[in-house]
């Protein structure tokens, strides 16, 4: 067993900057406005405001849509608002407005067919969760739309297993930073992560609670050594079994394990290892040929 040194951790944030519980229930969203039917079905004269955050507009109106569809506001059977109303209600361009139609179809939520319009066919998601990634950019903004919530905070010593994965040498103490991260509140954790800051960056740890943005932005804001770039390795294995009560999985589930590490002259400054139930998670790259 490593030797463990604990130090102080500030719980009660998540790592986005939203205000959570200390424990396993996900945060709820500071500022978020419901919607309110007003004694209507059809959601063309709702008084709730769309959401105020950072993301980019079309994903702040699905997510308005999303949490109507399943609060019965347009039940299923019924119509989604035209684009020319929804373009009205959110002050939005057609494009932007279309961008969130797009992906409710694609969640499997509703059907879009030329004279008929959007029509609800299921109040909730029915695809597994997707994550698609091209850039540090993307994985910056799937940080803002995602909630996290640091369990744990502790020096170890690494293990053989975990020194060869981040090319370090067995003994050498890092900060170990536990966290569970959803896609909303009330939902099922999509992701545990175990990330592992060396020594000498070890100083930044008690400020992650409250940083917005991912831990590895932060990192290189503070300490001041430019990131040179990031790898990443995608593995399946068996669940980690200190994670099997946190995803509610059977004892034989299998995870796959997306391990991160980022760069800088100086060498490493954060790796992550993230590991998503393999039978609701699915990763999305697209590969351009070089010209």
């Amino acid at each position: 067993m490593p030797a463990k040194k604990h130090v102080r951790l500030q719980t009660g944030r998540t790592g986005s900057g939203r205000v959570a519980p200390d424990s396993l229930s996900p945060p709820l969203k500071a500022g978020r406005t419901e919607g309110r039917s007003g004694g209507r079905t059809d959601g063309r004269k709702i008084a709730d405001a769309a959401p105020v955050d950072d993301s980019p507009r079309y994903r702040q109106i699905l997510k308005t849509l999303t949490e109507r569809v399943a609060q019965g506001v347009y039940p299923v059977g019924s119509h989604v608002p035209t684009e020319s109303e929804l373009c009205e209600e959110f002050d939005v361009s057609r494009y932007t407005v279309r961008a969130a139609l797009s992906h409710l179809v694609e969640h499997g939520m509703v059907t879009r067919r030329k004279g008929i319009g959007t029509v609800v066919i299921a109040a909730h998601s029915q695809r597994a969760y997707q994550q698609s990634i091209s850039s540090l950019a993307d994985l910056f903004q799937f940080a803002l739309d995602t909630y996290v919530l640091i369990r744990s905070s502790t020096m170890v010593e690494l293990t053989e297993d975990i020194a060869r994965t981040l090319g370090a040498e067995p003994g050498e103490r890092w900060l170990q930073v536990d966290s569970v991260r959803w896609t909303a509140p009330g939902g099922t954790p999509i992701c545990c992560t175990s990330s592992f800051i060396p020594e000498r960056l070890a100083w930044v740890g008690p400020e992650l609670p409250d940083c917005v943005g991912p831990f590895y932005a932060h990192i290189e804001e503070r300490s001041k050594e430019p990131l040179t770039h990031a790898t990443q390795e995608i593995r399946g294995e068996r669940m980690p079994a200190h994670l099997l009560d946190v995803f509610g999985a059977d004892d034989d589930a299998i995870a796959l394990c997306l391990i991160r590490q980022y760069f800088s002259v100086q060498g490493v400054q954060i790796a992550s290892f993230n590991w998503h139930p393999a039978d609701s998670f699915s990763y999305k790259m697209q590969i351009e040929r070089k010209r």
